[in-house]
């Protein structure tokens, strides 16, 4: 035995150490409090030092006896201690638990197994273990692992509250843990503590003991989050003193003046940035992916490709920038219907990066920034609740962070606030303009007059805000919309009429298609009598939807609903709905009614407003069809044009600006808010909801650090869709140079969170519209997805319903179909009422 592996035990069983004269290999500790030692010579098991050394001169020294003498051993007391030792069951764990020495031979290699004195974790993959030999250390650093990822697993269900999760802890260790490990000490005690020799027994027995209780370093709240802290998985948050001041408040039913403390929550953005990139080995790909943005100036398909992003990086020549985006919303977390309705409605601040090389929709790509209580921001402002976040948003700007690739090469990383979103009003009041709809001055991209906006049809650019009307506006508050000036102008690339966004959901689903619809629907039942409300709610009703649109049926539509100009659908249901109007009801209305044209024009500048990829020609489309669509609205239904149909004329400036307006809307953000509305239902206090708010999500994040999700696998499979392929021989002639091992086939596959499955249409573009039918999924090496289709004949767009009237039994020639070639979500086919099979695409390609 080394002297390097004497100081190393000296470091786990203390300093009081004596070495034995004529063994340099042979220590003597005075005590030993947490650690089983086991002679490797016989396996035999000692929970005392005094034994274990009595044990080792006895059978296995066979130098100098006066070393006994010396050490004072008592030969009477050890002849007389034959037999197993007992071993003690309640043995706590620690990575020092059982001790491997060899002193048998010291001319070998001897390897202590005890790495640390202090408990760390330590994932899977970083232990090796040893061939054909039991490494104790590798399997109980394991079982941490496991726990610790079963443990945070649940703290990442939306429906456990923390105290849920320690008592399932609790009694997974009462009822599964405990009663297994018992058994397996019984069937030990029959079977192996009455053979020779006795280290089987005992070496089982104390594994087994190790293994108790797996969540012993984190059952409390407290090593929880020490445990995480010490591993980098998690970081202290701040909580920022908005207002402290001497208040009456209630205390034991009597009313007393205390010193009431209001908090926010910041969370730790330079901590979640950093890990975030590092932990997923991010950076490098996405710097990567935005060097080929730029490279693609022909279609706009992401933020960083537009007109904002260029003007902000010309503010930090040759430094190394990536782009974010923050959201600000409220949202209810009681009873709405309640007594105690917005009494407690948080506003949430997000972040997300627009330019990661990935489906950008996932909900773990949307992260925590900050949080605080609606009624608190109304009271205290804008200046007092997000000083300290816009603090640390101008830091990561100015001095950035430090962040190691894969490599380990470490890059001086600058994030940029690229946009702040979210629905109008929450805009409005986070950038401090007007709060009301009704004032004069409501939009914060332009200064038209209210009287203007109600006829405006175009934008008009001599009115659109700028930095030097801007500081004007300020001086005389109100008096074009700017109540002051805004906390946000203080970082530096970012100015709030340069905001450049607006919101489909909230405009369009939420907005104009409400009011469209009503003034259609009127239209078509009551002045034309084209049909009944009945007949339009039948026809909805048994509309083929498709398996993925048949989640969004609305409800019926009833006759208050019209009268009241709200038709009772959400965002998702009216998009929907407003997708498949036409093809409902198209055999019902002529083509050259004037009501029917202007609904396929709006359904035109929707089906533009969806597309992930858009060009200038379709911006000059979308232009000239929102300027039709604004002038017809007024002139067909002899109404005004409201708040939202003026930001309908601003939208493609901000797209030129700010890429597709699908990639930044609010769906996302808005889905985000379910996992705390849900979380909020599972608990009852509310004394201090945004700390517990904030402490769920600190968990979450450590979860998705912990499991290590794998950012570039795109395709989500399950066993459960294999199948045959009945196209084998063409498939392989198709792929000569793939192995036939190396391809699988499935009836259903997620790809970059798409679903596809057999039986469904997908579009190609190429020139003009090419439909196939897809027969087989086929995955090559676990790394590309192919689609074996056969392509439709005999297809024709009719416009009148804006779909393509296709013969699903006039088949052309098998084609294989990259996932990458395909445009849009897969299709389906649409059985019309008058009998048609049509086709309704989800992106906009058609040319004029």
């Amino acid at each position: 035995m080394s002297a390097s592996i004497f100081e190393e035990l000296a470091c786990l069983v203390g300093p009081k150490i004596k070495r034995f004269p004529s063994r340099p290999d042979i220590i003597s500790v005075g005590e030993i409090l947490t650690a089983t030692l086991r002679c490797n010579d016989c396996g035999q098991m000692f929970t005392l030092w005094s034994r274990f050394k009595r044990h080792v001169i006895r059978h296995h020294q066979s130098n100098n006896q006066n070393d006994l003498i010396n050490d004072n051993v008592n030969l009477d007391e050890f002849t007389n201690s034959t037999g197993p030792l007992p071993v003690d069951s309640n043995i706590p764990i620690t990575s020092t638990t059982l001790i491997n020495l060899k002193v048998s031979d010291t001319s070998q290699s001897n390897e202590f197994k005890s790495s640390a004195c202090t408990d760390t974790y330590v994932n899977d993959d970083t232990i090796e273990t040893p061939h054909n030999k039991f490494n104790l250390d590798y399997h109980l650093k394991t079982n941490i692992n496991k726990a610790l990822t079963f443990t945070l697993f649940l703290h990442n269900n939306n429906n456990f509250s923390r105290k849920d999760v320690l008592e399932v802890q609790e009694q997974v260790n009462q009822y599964i843990i405990k009663p297994l490990l018992d058994t397996f000490i019984n069937f030990a005690k029959s079977n192996f503590q009455n053979e020779q020799p006795y280290s089987l027994y005992n070496n089982f027995s104390s594994l087994v003991s190790n293994l108790r209780n797996p969540f012993k370093p984190f059952d409390s709240d407290y090593k929880l989050y020490s445990f995480l802290k010490n591993e980098g998985y998690a970081t202290n948050f701040k909580e920022v003193t908005i207002n402290d001041q001497l208040m009456p408040a209630h205390r034991s039913g009597e009313l007393q003046n205390r010193q009431i403390t209001t908090k926010g929550i910041l969370m730790p953005l330079k901590f979640q940035f950093k890990t975030f990139f590092e932990v997923n080995k991010l950076i490098s790909p996405t710097l990567n992916y935005i060097t080929s943005l730029k490279q693609n100036n022909v279609r706009l398909t992401n933020f960083v490709q537009g007109e904002l992003w260029r003007e902000k990086m010309k503010l930090y020549p040759g430094k190394t920038l990536i782009p974010y985006i923050l959201y600000v919303d409220d949202f209810e977390i009681n009873n709405p219907l309640g007594s105690n309705a917005s009494k407690h409605s948080i506003c949430n601040l997000y972040y997300s990066f627009p330019c990661l090389p990935m489906e950008e929709s996932r909900l773990e790509n949307i992260f925590y920034a900050a949080i605080t209580k609606t009624s608190d921001l109304k009271q205290f402002g804008n200046e007092k609740c997000f000083e300290c976040l816009i603090d640390e948003l101008k830091d990561l700007e100015i001095n950035g962070i430090d962040i190691n690739d894969s490599n380990n090469v470490t890059i001086k990383i600058h994030f940029i606030l690229g946009l702040v979103v979210g629905d109008n009003l929450g805009l409005n009041c986070f950038l401090n303009f007007s709060k009301s709809f009704s004032s004069s001055y409501f939009c914060r991209l332009c200064r038209a007059p209210k009287e203007m906006t109600q006829k405006l049809s175009c934008e008009n650019s001599e009115l659109m805000r700028t930095e030097e009307n801007y500081q004007l506006d300020v001086l005389d508050p109100n008096s074009k919309g700017v109540v002051n000036k805004s906390l946000l102008n203080n970082i530096p690339s970012f100015h709030v009429v340069k905001n450049y966004y607006a919101d489909i959901m909230h405009d369009l689903f939420e907005g104009v298609c409400h009011y469209n619809t009503i003034h259609i629907i009127n239209y078509f039942i009551t002045s034309m009598k084209y049909f009944d409300l009945d007949t339009l709610n039948s026809r909805k009703e048994f509309f083929d939807y498709g398996p993925k649109e048949i989640e969004n049926i609305s409800p019926k539509i009833q006759l208050h609903h019209l009268k009241k100009k709200k038709l009772k659908m959400s965002a998702r249901e009216m998009m929907t709905f407003i997708m498949y109007f036409p093809v409902m009801i198209g055999d019902l209305v002529p083509s050259d009614d004037v009501v029917w044209k202007f609904l396929i024009n709006f359904v035109e500048i929707i089906d533009i407003l969806l597309c992930f990829e858009i060009d200038e020609c379709n911006i000059l489309i979308l232009e000239n069809k929102i300027n039709t669509h604004n002038s017809d609205y007024i002139t067909l239904f002899n109404d005004t044009l409201k708040p939202k149909f003026h930001n309908l004329t601003h939208y493609p400036n901000i797209i030129r600006q700010s890429g597709p307006l699908r990639k930044i809307w609010c769906f996302n953000f808005e889905q985000k808010h379910k996992q705390f509305k849900v979380y909020s239902h599972c608990i009852t206090s509310r004394k201090n909801i945004c700390l517990t708010l904030a402490k769920k999500y600190e968990l979450k994040f450590a979860f998705q650090l912990l499991k290590g999700t794998s950012f570039f696998n795109a395709i989500i499979s399950n066993d459960n869709h294999l199948v045959e392929s009945n196209f084998k021989n063409l498939i392989n002639n198709k792929l000569p140079n793939v192995h036939d091992v190396s391809i699988q086939f499935y009836s259903r596959i997620y790809f970059k969170g798409v679903e596809y499955r057999q039986g469904c249409y997908i579009s190609v573009f190429n020139k003009n519209i090419l439909l196939y039918l897809i027969h087989e999924i086929v995955v090559v090496e676990r790394k590309h997805v192919l689609f074996f289709c056969q392509h439709l004949h005999s297809v024709k767009f009719d416009d009148h319903i804006l779909a393509y009237e296709v013969d699903p039994l006039n088949l052309g020639s098998f084609s294989m179909i990259a996932a990458d070639e395909i445009i849009g979500p897969p299709i389906h086919l649409i059985r019309t009422a008058e009998g048609k099979k049509v086709i309704r695409l989800k992106e906009y390609y058609r040319c004029i």
